[in-house]
């Protein structure tokens, strides 16, 4: 469902037609989508190229302003950044900028919450809310965009939500993003995660687009997998497997696997030896992501576990095994950390 009607809900050429729906020539709709998502202007009265009965138009209908910061503005961008937005409705989202030395990475959410409860994430504290309008998830970029002195490269649905809950949303945010008169971002830059929704995966292979795909896998067996993730008893690890080969066929993409590591819980030697064997016929890679201390009863392995067990992993694998270091522990980056531990009213 698309909570809030928005021209930022819109692919270039729609917005085109919505221009030429209420009487005015097709090429200030290209405009008009120049100064979203080219310029990324939202206030319509600095778009000065447009008629003012257009702007005064957009002011009245076009529902641009839809999200608001509401943290602090980083003085600096050289590090991981989270960022908390406020919608119109009075909820409340994040979003973390990840610059690396070639690539500059917005993290996204796609819902206020999420249903899935994973024991290990701070978001399913917050229970589900609402999905995100594809506006609202395209907005994040924008936003965060305008602080950015270069260009975004690469954007992950990695955020707040399951993606594929809200597939219809997610789907169109990504593809005004990869749009070339969009945000012009490569689509295989662009990569949506699932904590393994089945169905989602099999509707993501049929896109004609290369996004990427990326499944929440953090444990390699079903009775671990049910405790740490409910989902995995709708769909076990069998049938989400067969969904990732499917995906592989389809596209010739390969999947990125994300595998959290809790001390003393998914880093045994029998784990590694079961995704060696798991995993072995599949176009994949496996990236070890140490856990972000939360309020969950897990902990965070220390280094040298942490490179034990991706060595152990690398050393049997066929598939390439890299390790996510954290950079934002200190700002609240675990998903959801900043918004429950923000009270409401700090920014109502």
């Amino acid at each position: 469902m698309v909570y809030k009607q928005s021209l930022k809900n819109l692919l270039p050429e729609e917005i085109e037609a919505w221009v030429l729906s209420k009487g005015y020539p097709a090429y200030r709709g290209r405009q008009l989508a120049e100064w979203l998502y080219g310029k990324k202007v939202e206030g319509p009265q600095a778009m000065y190229t447009l008629p003012q009965s257009l702007r005064d138009l957009i002011q009245q209908e076009g529902n641009l302003f839809l999200t608001q910061l509401v943290n602090d503005i980083p003085t600096s961008f050289a590090d991981s950044q989270k960022f908390l937005f406020k919608l119109t409705d009075g909820e409340a989202i994040e979003s973390v900028y990840l610059p690396s030395k070639n690539r500059r990475t917005v993290c996204v959410s796609s819902q206020v919450g999420c249903a899935l409860k994973c024991s290990f994430c701070q978001t399913a504290r917050m229970g589900f809310h609402r999905n995100l309008s594809a506006g609202e998830i395209v907005d994040q970029v924008l936003q965060i965009s305008r602080w950015i002195p270069e260009n975004i490269t690469n954007v992950v649905f990695m955020g707040m939500g399951e993606p594929f809950h809200n597939f219809e949303s997610v789907a169109q945010a990504a593809k005004i993003m990869n749009h070339p008169k969009g945000l012009h971002i490569s689509a295989r830059h662009i990569t949506v995660s699932t904590a393994g929704l089945v169905p989602g995966i099999y509707a993501f292979a049929e896109l004609p687009y290369p996004f990427k795909l990326a499944v929440s896998l953090n444990a390699i067996r079903d009775d671990l997998r049910d405790v740490l993730m409910p989902i995995n008893k709708q769909y076990p690890l069998t049938d989400l497997l067969k969904a990732v080969k499917f995906y592989t066929q389809k596209t010739h993409r390969r999947v990125t696997f994300e595998y959290v590591l809790l001390k003393d819980v998914t880093m045994t030697i029998k784990d590694a030896d079961i995704l060696v064997s798991r995993l072995k016929d599949l176009n994949c890679k496996v990236n070890l992501i140490p856990y972000n201390m939360t309020h969950a009863p897990y902990q965070m392995p220390d280094e040298e576990e942490i490179l034990a067990f991706a060595d152990y992993l690398q050393s049997r694998a066929s598939f390439p095994v890299t390790i996510r270091w954290s950079g934002g522990r200190d700002k609240q980056a675990a998903c959801g950390q900043l918004y429950t531990e923000t009270k409401r009213e700090e920014y109502a």
